[in-house]
């Protein structure tokens, strides 16, 4: 019988990328198939050490991997799909959005502000 020795139930760990860039955050739910395959929070099912997805049909495997969360993980995470979003906000922006100047204008006013904080610390101020 296999057992799992890197992750244990309830742990904490980081779906990276092929590039090993942190693409979610999730949690160890349970093992089946006798201890091979984890099942994480998110729903996907992994070989018990996270070097492939379960199931995976395949003799080359170069695809996301499960690894222990690092610190730093969930705010890389959090500030990817910020960006990701407001990326597909401003894409979907034309003159015929619903949204007033008015609601426009403090949207940028937030952004112009969050931007000449980060300049701020940046220059050490």
């Amino acid at each position: 019988m296999f057992t799992a020795a890197s992750f244990r139930v309830g742990d904490r760990v980081t779906i990276r990328s092929g590039q090993s860039i942190p693409q979610s955050i999730a949690t160890v739910e349970r093992y089946t198939h006798d201890g091979r395959c984890m099942v994480l929070s998110d729903g996907s099912e992994w070989r018990a050490d996270g070097r492939r997805q379960w199931g995976f049909r395949g003799s080359y495997y170069k695809g996301p991997v499960v690894e222990p969360f690092e610190p730093g993980d969930d705010d890389f995470v959090a500030k990817r799909r910020s960006i990701g979003a407001l990326r597909k906000f401003a894409d979907g922006l034309t003159m015929d959005t619903p949204l007033t100047a008015e609601a426009l204008r403090r949207i940028l006013d937030v952004v112009d502000k969050e931007k000449a904080s980060a300049q701020g610390a940046a220059k050490g101020d």
